[in-house]
């Protein structure tokens, strides 16, 4: 096996890209409602109703723009192409900016507690103009579908407001209605687990370069003696929407809870530290330990340097070096835990996932998965390994995707800027860090794969 070790960090990884931001045309969203109108016509599904609100609005988003803000959302469509979308008072003008001609419905029980509510139509009165019926097929897309063993009926178990359901029962039969989320995040084939053009990819490169600028800003001004808040704000971040809370987390007991963001909390020297920002798209995160060097680590980590973070990042370069095109899911998973699937570790989550406008969309990765990686995949390198004696927390998390040939050739063609900048990374991971990566894995920023032993040197990274 490799020995790991430390290196000095070439300045690529903290080279300042701006790359400018990619705003998809409405041809995309047309061609995503393309999409699931044939699987509709395929699955004998008369109309899709989409259900969101500001938490779970990904569904909704992905074929209109239009993100719950505030209110709950429901986006229906037709089998002979005809779209709405009824909406509460305040995201009735923000509708304005979805792209193409829909039928855009005003009802104010979305809307929030002490606006005006009475409504000009009731829910009944818009559901029943817009074609649902006793004879609809209806298929209702949540945000969870749910499996054998989960519960009695999974295709019959919805994770929609009751008082939806209810009313659907009402309007339709409800033995022609079902749960209808897999055709949009099941795997292996749902519609939205794969990205089908060059410009979407160009669309999360733009994503996953400034989440890595952030990371960058944030290292960069990481000192003894700053708090967690102005580590925060020396990230630089604008107003981009994001896709979870930004994480700045000191010290063992900050840390260990993990899911935290920043207070007054003081930086020591020697303590572990984590570290995450992201946007809807992509997220870029780390967690190490603020050190100069192996002499600054805490007494009680410095047996760990190598026995916990290098051979993480061991596990890292290696999640690198497994996926590509047509991987078996399973090779990965195991080649992962065959190196952190012990209790030094404790990962207990899956060991990389699918992301998209929302962090976590779904993950091929998890033990005996049948699934094999096809191209268009949108892949968190996401594994969080912790001990609790002593606390240690390692994270070395960025975006990729994965393209065949095909895709490929579109991005060199259409992105020649952005296929560059694929190929560069490519060679840096191979020729710096060691990382053999296949060509049909495109890293999206230059701090793919870096991580540091000593967070407050980044002068010094892990290398094979």
């Amino acid at each position: 096996m490799t020995p790991i070790k430390i290196i000095k960090t070439d300045p690529f990884f903290f080279e300042e890209q701006h790359v400018p931001m990619v705003t998809l045309p409405k041809e995309i969203y047309l061609d995503r409602i393309d999409r699931l109108i044939e699987r509709m016509r395929k699955d004998n599904i008369d109309q899709v109703l989409i259900w969101g609100d500001r938490e779970h609005f990904a569904n909704i988003e992905y074929f209109s723009t239009y993100d719950c803000r505030f209110e709950e959302g429901l986006l229906v469509i037709n089998k002979d192409g005809g779209r709405a979308i009824i909406v509460g008072n305040e995201g009735w003008d923000y509708t304005l900016q979805i792209p193409y001609e829909i039928d855009r419905r005003l009802y104010r029980g979305f809307s929030l507690q002490g606006q005006v509510r009475t409504t000009i139509d009731t829910l009944t009165e818009i559901l029943t103009s817009l074609g649902i019926t006793k004879e609809s097929s209806i298929g209702v897309v949540g945000y969870k579908y749910f499996l054998e063993g989960e519960c009695p009926d999974p295709l019959h178990t919805y994770d929609v407001p009751h008082y939806l359901m209810q009313l659907l029962f009402e309007l339709g039969d409800e033995k022609k209605i079902q749960n209808y989320t897999t055709a949009l995040t099941g795997l292996p084939d749902g519609i939205r687990m794969r990205l089908y053009s060059a410009t979407e990819v160009a669309w999360v490169e733009a994503r996953a370069v400034k989440v890595a600028r952030v990371l960058q800003n944030m290292l960069k001004g990481l000192k003894e003696g700053i708090t967690e808040v102005d580590l925060a704000r020396s990230g630089k971040i604008d107003f981009t929407p994001v896709s979870m809370f930004g994480l700045t987390n000191f010290g063992p007991k900050n840390v260990k809870i993990g899911l935290r963001s920043g207070d007054d909390t003081v930086l020591q020297v020697g303590e572990v530290i984590g570290t995450c920002y992201a946007i809807r798209g992509s997220l870029c995160s780390r967690n190490g330990v603020a050190a100069y060097d192996e002499a600054s680590y805490a007494e009680h980590l410095k047996p760990h340097l190598f026995s916990f973070y290098g051979e993480y990042w061991r596990a890292i370069a290696t999640w690198y070096e497994s996926v590509k095109v047509d991987a078996k899911a399973k090779e990965v998973y195991d080649n992962i835990m065959g190196i952190i699937g012990d209790e030094r570790f404790n990962v207990f989550l899956n060991p990389g996932h699918n992301t998209a406008t929302d962090e976590w969309v779904n993950s091929p990765f998890y033990p005996d998965s049948p699934l094999t990686i096809p191209s268009g995949s949108h892949f968190q390198c996401d594994m969080i390994a912790t001990n609790s004696d002593p606390i240690m927390s390692a994270i070395c998390e960025d975006t990729v995707i994965v393209a065949d040939e095909k895709l490929r050739k579109q991005i060199k063609t259409e992105y020649p800027d952005l296929y560059r900048r694929i190929v560069r990374r490519q060679q840096k991971m191979r020729e710096l860090l060691g990382i053999q990566i296949d060509d049909s894995l495109l890293p999206l920023s230059n701090f793919n794969g870096a991580y540091f032993p000593f967070m407050l040197n980044t002068g010094r990274m892990f290398a094979k």
